[in-house]
């Protein structure tokens, strides 16, 4: 399988999360009934925030972005701002070194998987994905722990998290590089 480079997720990301999406209702039924990979969510809304966004998901995407909550824009050329809560579900193997390499996870679990960090921004690790929480406007430090709590299943692709279920972690191993990674 083909990995995209952290930079291009990177690029990638930033136009999903650095603006507003007006007039567009994400598609919640879509996500539901994808199943190439499973999707994690909070529900339509989390702490008052409503699901704003659902990235586009289709074959040539690595993963999904769902956007809680508004924020302004401001005005000006490019302007932008950053959302309350923002979460990344990436596929487990995506750039796994990287994201691993700062090994708080070995110490930090939320509802039985790890938790790390990569630039500022919390990992949950489960069996088969990484979710990233990104925090912006209107939003505490708190907040992407509690979201890692509320989390859920979105669609039926296994392994399926009921809402304060436990979460599958990663294969023994796997983040700690003595076992090969596979999507």
């Amino acid at each position: 399988m083909r990995r995209l480079s952290t930079a291009l997720v990177v690029v990638l990301l930033a136009s999903a999360v650095g603006g507003c999406f007006p007039g567009e209702e994400p598609d919640v039924d879509g996500a539901a009934q994808f199943d190439r990979f499973p999707i994690y969510w909070l529900g339509e809304t989390f702490e008052g925030h409503g699901l704003e966004h659902i990235s586009e998901l289709g074959a040539t995407n690595p993963g999904v972005m769902l956007v809680y909550g508004t924020c302004d824009a401001g005005f000006g050329y490019e302007a932008r701002c950053n959302a309350p809560l923002q979460i990344q579900v990436m596929p487990l193997c995506t750039h796994l070194d990287a994201v691993a390499r700062n090994q708080v996870w070995r110490t930090r679990k939320v509802r039985g998987a790890p938790v790390g960090t990569i630039d500022g921004a919390p990992v949950l690790f489960t069996r088969r994905m990484q979710l990233k929480v990104y925090r912006g406007e209107g939003s505490d430090r708190g907040m992407p722990r509690r979201a890692f709590e509320a989390l859920r299943s979105l669609n039926s692709v296994e392994p399926v998290i009921a809402a304060g279920g436990p979460i599958p972690p990663p294969p023994p191993g796997v983040l700690e590089g003595e076992r090969f990674c596979s999507d």
